[in-house]
């Protein structure tokens, strides 16, 4: 009974997990998102390879399978939200002197041109709609133990290494309308003004970004409990060893490959259970894939607002003892770099299979979610800094996206801590995306040899705002020996 125990637990942590991130509400102003890896789909790792990897013959007892796959993401107007704010999907930007004022001549607007270095009369609209493609190969081979040590405790064991290889093009689709009064100079527009050259950081593009790159070594250590008469259970531990490069803060919704460069170690949970009778002709099963991997922190930089100032980060700062005409755009002193401790990644589905002997249909129902990240540590502002004020040296602390301030009373100059800012802002939000799935393929069972050739479909559609609406199809050719 203890051998199932890993099991149960890993399920029920699952789905505490599910719950707790989907309780939460929806994310706005966030300055980074992490998106589901087009390869992190249990569904195209066991369709067909089940039937095949957990009884291997041949001299080797060995297997291979290459999974090349291609996801693109859907247009879906909440995943705009998450990087707006007041659940807006799109923002009024005007000048101090322009028509859209109240009956008392405040300015009626969500973005102040002045901060982005816009005329006093400049007005246009900003919208985005975050796009992305990913394509690539999944490459395992898996070699049961028992051919290099034929002990009783590692007889069932196998030890899989899997390689995933992606091409991740983002776009966050900057778009600008009913523009009125462009500058004269750079910035002219709206498009240039969130793409400035002396921004360092959190520029937004108005072009594809594209990284290609191996992802992860995936090694899994597993057991196969049982594996015969179309029931299976089987269970692996996993350790996942990031090789792809961290995600760049210096653009908003740069493409990242893979679990961001974080290490991970989990647990998998593969079952089988046959429910007709009579499996001559056709047999009729259950199945249920989980896996479970807990990412370990790193330290990357992130971009942050100010504490119940959403966008502050696009504010205009002023140094202590700054010579005029010397204000810094915020993005610059607003991204520090942080420990970032990540989620629980959770890849579930569930569903029917019917197979022939020569032919395997299923389709399903399944999760893919993760946790809140947790932003701690993050690194001292190195210069003494506040939100410009009137003039250099002074600061006008009050002041908000949409509007400026007067200037702090009694020409004080109210500097900016790391207690002011809002660490959340720099966090990926929690994600939770259901699945619905079909995959088909043949299985030729041979004497020494088994081969399988199978596609298959997917579509996520997410709980919340945090993650992309996307869809996913795969092709799979794979054998033991």
């Amino acid at each position: 009974m203890k051998k199932y125990c890993s099991p149960i637990v890993i399920i029920i942590a699952t789905i505490t997990s599910s719950y707790l991130t989907a309780r939460h509400k929806e994310a706005f102003s966030r300055s980074f998102m992490f998106t589901k890896p087009g390869y992190y789909t249990i569904v195209a790792e066991q369709a067909l390879w089940h039937d095949i990897t957990y009884n291997k013959k041949g001299s080797l007892r060995a297997g291979i399978q290459a999974i090349p796959f291609f996801q693109r993401s859907m247009n879906r107007s909440k995943s705009s939200r998450y990087f707006l704010f007041d659940d807006k999907n799109c923002l009024l930007v005007s000048g101090d002197n322009t028509r859209y004022r109240n009956t008392r001549n405040i300015p009626i607007r969500d973005v102040r041109a002045e901060w982005l270095g816009l005329n006093s009369d400049f007005s246009g609209i900003i919208s985005v709609n975050p796009w992305q493609q990913q394509w690539g190969f999944i490459f395992e081979y898996s070699q049961d133990l028992k051919q290099w040590m034929n002990l009783p405790f590692v007889r069932d064991m196998y030890l899989s290494c899997i390689l995933p290889i992606a091409s991740v093009t983002n776009n966050l689709r900057l778009t600008q309308t009913e523009v009125s009064n462009p500058n004269t100079t750079f910035p002219h527009n709206l498009i240039e003004a969130f793409d400035q050259p002396g921004w360092s950081w959190g520029k937004i593009a108005s072009c594809n970004k594209k990284r290609t790159e191996v992802a992860e070594l995936k090694i899994l250590l597993g057991t196969s409990y049982e594996s015969r008469d179309y029931l299976q259970v089987n269970y692996n531990s996993v350790l996942v060893i990031p090789i792809s490069k961290k995600q760049d803060a210096e653009y908003l919704f740069s493409p990242v490959v893979g679990n961001n460069h974080h290490l991970g170690i989990g647990a998998a949970l593969n079952i089988q259970a046959l429910l007709n009778s009579d499996p001559t002709t056709v047999a009729f099963c259950f199945f249920l894939d989980l896996e479970s991997t807990i990412l370990i922190r790193n330290h990357q930089w992130r971009t942050f607002d100010l504490r119940d100032k959403p966008w502050s980060r696009f504010l205009l700062m002023n140094t202590l003892g700054a010579e005029p005409n010397t204000n810094v755009p915020g993005v610059n002193l607003l991204t520090r770099k942080a420990t970032i401790k990540p989620f629980n990644v959770v890849d579930f589905a569930m569903g029917w299979r019917a197979k022939t002997k020569m032919v395997e249909c299923e389709f399903g129902w399944g999760i893919w979610g993760h946790g809140y990240e947790r932003v701690d540590h993050i690194k001292d502002i190195p210069v003494v800094f506040g939100i410009a004020g009137s003039a250099p040296g002074k600061t006008a602390s009050r002041s908000t996206i949409a509007q400026q301030a007067p200037d702090d009373a009694l020409n004080t100059f109210v500097p900016i801590t790391l207690f002011d800012l809002d660490a959340q802002s720099g966090a990926n939000a929690g994600a939770l995306n259901f699945r619905v799935f079909l995959s088909t393929g043949i299985i030729n069972i041979g004497h020494q040899e088994d081969t399988i050739f199978g596609a298959g479909w997917s579509i996520d559609i997410p709980y919340k705002n945090a993650a992309l609406q996307v869809w996913n199809i795969w092709l799979k050719l794979g054998a033991t020996f």
